[in-house]
């Protein structure tokens, strides 16, 4: 997992899958409307959404085999947790048309962050995580931009 300002990702790679990537995040205009955006087919994508925060037991706690996502939030902050997937019991099966197997909530969180627009978090397929906690005891409205990386495209 990288968590960090969205100023500081050339820090953390030069290669062209993660170019891309953040070529996109750091010229992302703040009114963008929701839906998929190719970047590279489906190597690496863009989903823009809204969504309401949520307390986090409402939260989906999730693990990919294939995609690495990048999460920034356009409108508000958001809690996010982070986790070893092999520690935790599956809920539903990895589906691979979703690359996403799902998993109960353990009994404590941990690595629990509160991500802000301009800053960015990076999580791994061997990962699991959850997003779109609320910030506040009222959901609020939100909308983020979650890109899709082959993980393998990371690798050197």
């Amino acid at each position: 997992m990288i968590f960090d300002a969205i100023e500081n990702w050339e820090l953390y790679g030069a290669l062209p899958a993660w170019r891309r990537a953040f070529g996109f995040l750091t010229s992302l205009d703040p009114a963008i409307a929701p839906g998929e955006y190719p970047l590279e087919g489906r190597d690496i994508y863009a989903v823009v959404f809204d969504c309401t925060t949520k307390a986090l037991l409402e939260t989906t706690l999730e693990a990919h085999r294939i995609y690495a996502d990048v999460h920034l939030p356009i409108t508000g902050p958001e809690v996010h947790a982070r986790f070893a997937a092999a520690g935790l019991e599956e809920r539903e099966p990895y589906d691979a048309d979703r690359d996403a197997a799902l998993y109960h909530h353990p009994d404590r969180f941990t690595a629990l962050f509160t991500l802000h627009p301009g800053h960015f978090a990076l999580y791994l397929p061997h990962e699991a995580h959850l997003s779109q906690g609320k910030t506040d005891p009222r959901p609020q409205s939100l909308r983020k931009v979650v890109v899709k990386i082959r993980a393998d495209l990371l690798r050197s």
